[in-house]
């Protein structure tokens, strides 16, 4: 038999590399981990206060949008206030916001309608981690704990989409998203990675 030597050396050099693969693991599976988490929407609103209800009357899109040149419906523009009422203006836990829109992609969209914003946690096109990621997921467990009250139709965020008469689906809030056939719901705009999109009865 013929023995090998193996110097002290290459030892600690495999101790270092098997360390160094484990913590990769435990990386990614943290990192995993941290994903469902989010896919949940575990974000804590206890300490927000909860929505005064509309208590106005319907109707068209007859109040100035302002987060565009646009109009908003007297309801819409409750949900705006509200939220820019618990979450701050744009700027801060709410980095932007826009609502009227022609939509000329999809004509049966709420936001010509004045019955829909997107709300956006982090800068369009991106997909959002960190604290924007927790910030929106603050506003949308927020309204749809609000659904009732704002009036809300349904909320869509994180590739999920939400409507009070849905159950969570899959360990996760609401249930998947498809576009509809016309949004790409990969997309971080398309799969509203980076807004919360939140439309309104009335």
């Amino acid at each position: 038999m013929r023995l090998v030597a193996v110097g002290a050396g290459a030892i600690t050099a495999a101790a270092l590399a098997v360390a160094l693969g484990v913590a990769l693991l435990l990386a990614l599976l943290g990192g995993t981990a941290f994903d469902l988490a989010g896919a949940a929407g575990d974000a804590d609103i206890d300490g927000l206060a909860a929505a005064a209800p509309f208590t106005g009357a319907g109707g068209g899109c007859t109040v100035d949008d302002p987060t565009t040149r646009g109009c908003l419906t007297p309801a819409t523009h409750h949900v705006l206030d509200s939220v820019f009422a618990t979450f701050g203006p744009p700027g801060g836990v709410l980095l932007s916001a826009t609502c009227w829109d022609p939509h000329l992609q999809n004509p049966s969209s709420d936001h010509p309608k004045g019955r829909a914003c997107d709300l956006f946690p982090t800068r369009a096109g991106t997909f959002p981690a960190g604290d924007d990621l927790a910030h929106g997921w603050q506003i949308a467990n927020w309204l749809r704990a609000n659904a009732a009250p704002l009036q809300i139709k349904y909320l869509i965020w994180q590739g999920r989409y939400w409507d009070p008469s849905t159950n969570d689906r899959d360990g996760a809030w609401g249930v998947p998203y498809t576009g509809g056939g016309i949004y790409d719901p990969t997309d971080a705009t398309g799969g509203h990675f980076d807004h919360v999109h939140v439309s309104v009865e009335r």
